[in-house]
């Protein structure tokens, strides 16, 4: 009766498991196990519901505490347990143990890729591709996609693409991500298109699966727009996705992360929020470590932005210890704020980061220090940029300040032959920087070197007459007789017959200090233009009138003349100043005004007396001038100033 019961439970067991009911199924086993807890049938359904369950924990302690399944070859059951719990090196080792298969291979490229050795997963996943054919094959390429595709974006290696097809959501949507890690932006707009399309069309059914499939979609979509530069529509699509909160937590974490880079440093409130998003600790777990890095420097530059410097210190520190490349680069900033250049730059050397932004700083700050010729080194590793030439210009003229003008026009000639020899540059292009090489030399007097180059530019190409026209000023300089060979050299020019050359000459003009162009005549033209002058009469001016003064009185000038104005007869105070002369002065003013004008009237006097006063006496001194009071030195106290009325 009782074997019975359980052949029962096991029926409702099975039935549940093939529903996908493994809650109810749980129970049962349960059950069964109480009835013989020495059942391994029984012991192996507890797994499968444990693990269908996703109680990892709960299973992998099952079978290391029971003695029967212990005993079993359990290795990749429990090898999977320890890749839900992250203890991947475990996992590996309980790999090690079990018999190949491509169950276990396929747990193994899993942990390989978890570990972020792409590489390997990879390898792994195109033997599977090769060797299996069954209902998976869609799953390990879409695998095999991403391994390939995250290779190329986290680790920045140069990644060979697998012709995997495009005939699923997942495979274009890999696809679009390697297009995007290789800068190929165009290519990846239209994979993402694509792939939209193919997932709306596969969930059409289910609006909600939809939405959380469309969502890592929209967040490529997004990142394409905004390294395009349409942060604006980029920023639309990702509060979309995070205000719909579709797809998994790892999607919304970049989505917010994003939004912080948008918003810089404006929007604070805003960034907070979304920095809380991207840094639960669930999340990190299921993060690459590039993702994880780039979160937490932002979440220090947004520290930085709201001056909180202490707290800037304390996470750089953390991002140092944690082997983030741009770590050195926040504690450079932050020595940098303080103006110690040098300690921000040896901050910079000690960190040996290869991160081109970080070699940048570093040439910058050498630049600033002084270093001309090491910030110029510094240049040269940043691989992107030093072979461009405009990069070539700024090391040469760091060069130039640093070691001089003989080591500017050596480097010159190296970077020129490089970029011969590279065959990106067409004849044209290298022709006019060779030009502007020959032209430094002898802006820098170094006429001999200037030559040279010249040279072996006209030995490739002999027909450009500017190489040429440079070289005759170059050997002017140092070899006038090799310079006049060299001009032999010029081509004839064809005049058309219609031109008169005298002509041309006579029109060479002269610049005046206006800036106005004076034509040199002819001699006879001089002649008549100078008879044409003598012959014209110079016209007449009309004299004006001369203007009388204003006080002049009709009949004659003003007897009154010689008197101060404010003695004559006539003379009348302004109404504000007629009241001040009232008295003030000494009395008697007026009479001793009238015996003066006696004394010097002289219509009434007789002729003698008038002859005998004018007869010349003897003369008197005249005393000196008054001399002006010296002011003493003592400053004259001064007086309040009187307040303003205040209302």
């Amino acid at each position: 009766m009782a074997d019975k019961t359980v052949e029962q439970l096991f029926t409702q067991i099975r039935k549940l498991g093939q529903d996908g009911l493994h809650h109810k199924a749980l129970p049962l086993v349960i059950e069964v196990l109480k009835k013989n807890p020495k059942d391994l049938d029984a012991l192996k359904c507890k797994i499968v519901c444990l693990l269908k369950l996703d109680k990892c924990k709960e299973a992998y302690h099952t079978m290391t505490t029971d003695k029967e399944l212990s005993k079993l070859p359990m290795w990749h059951e429990r090898a999977y347990c320890l890749y839900r719990q992250n203890k991947l090196e475990e996992a590996i080792t309980e790999l090690n143990n079990a018999e190949p298969s491509p169950k276990v291979d396929e747990l193994l490229a899993q942990i390989y890729y978890k570990l972020e050795n792409y590489e390997e997963a990879a390898s792994i996943y195109k033997t599977l591709v090769k060797n299996t054919m069954d209902s998976y094959t869609n799953e390990r390429e879409t695998n095999l996609a991403a391994a390939l595709a995250s290779s190329s974006a986290f680790k920045a290696k140069p990644v060979k693409w697998v012709g995997v097809r495009e005939s699923t959501y997942e495979l274009c949507f890999n696809s679009a991500c390697y297009s995007l890690s290789t800068g190929d932006i165009d290519a990846a707009q239209q994979k993402l298109e694509k792939s939209s399309e193919l997932c709306k069309k596969e969930f059409e059914d289910d609006e909600a699966e939809t939405r959380s499939e469309l969502a890592p979609i929209n967040v490529m979509k997004g990142l394409c727009l905004q390294k395009s530069g349409n942060n604006k529509e980029a920023l639309e699509l990702y509060s979309t996705v995070l205000k719909e909160k579709a797809g998994d937590s790892q999607t919304l974490a970049v989505a917010a992360n994003n939004i912080i880079c948008i918003n810089k440093d404006q929007n604070m409130f805003d960034s907070k929020k979304k920095l809380k998003i991207a840094t639960t600790d669930t999340v990190r777990t299921k993060l690459a470590a590039s993702q994880t890095n780039s979160i937490d420097f932002n979440s220090c530059l947004l520290s930085f932005y709201t001056n909180q410097l202490e707290q800037v210190k304390k996470k750089s520190l953390q991002l140092k210890e944690a082997g983030s490349p741009l770590a050195p680069l926040l504690l450079a900033t932050l020595l940098v704020r303080e103006k110690k250049f040098e300690d921000a730059l040896k901050a910079l050397q000690e960190g040996n980061s290869p991160e081109e932004v970080v070699q940048l700083s570093i040439a910058e700050l050498m630049k600033k220090t002084g270093s001309y010729c090491d910030s110029a080194d510094a240049l040269k590793k940043v691989l992107s940029i030093s072979k461009r030439p405009g990069a070539i210009s700024l090391m040469a003229s760091l060069t130039l300040l640093g070691a001089g003008p003989e080591a500017a026009a050596d480097y010159l000639d190296a970077a020129m032959e490089e970029l011969r020899s590279s065959g990106k540059y067409t004849n044209e292009e290298i022709t006019g920087w060779a030009l502007q090489c020959a032209k430094f030399c002898l802006a820098h007097d170094m006429p001999e070197k200037a030559a040279q180059n010249l040279e072996n530019l006209l030995a490739r190409d002999s027909s450009n007459i500017k190489a040429l026209a440079l070289l005759i000023r170059s050997y002017s300089l140092f070899d006038a007789p090799r310079a006049h060979e060299v001009a032999l050299r010029l081509p004839d020019i064809d005049i058309p017959a219609d031109i008169d050359l005298e002509q041309l000459e006579i029109g060479v003009g002269v610049t005046s200090g206006r800036g106005l162009r004076k034509v040199i005549q002819p001699e006879e033209e001089k002649i008549n233009e100078a008879n044409r002058r003598f012959e014209t009469k110079e016209k007449k001016r009309k004299k004006k009138k001369g203007k009388l003064p204003k006080e002049l009185v009709e009949g004659g000038p003003d007897p009154e003349r010689w008197i101060p104005r404010q003695e004559r007869s006539y003379y009348r105070r302004k109404k504000r100043n007629r009241n001040e002369a009232i008295g003030k002065g000494s009395q008697g003013l007026s009479s001793v005004n009238k015996a003066a004008e006696a004394a010097l009237d002289m219509s009434d006097k007789p002729k003698k007396v008038v002859e005998e006063e004018s007869k010349p006496t003897k003369a008197t001194p005249t005393p000196p001038p008054p001399q002006p009071k010296q002011q003493s030195s003592k400053p004259k106290p001064k007086g309040k100033k009187k307040g303003k009325g205040k209302w």
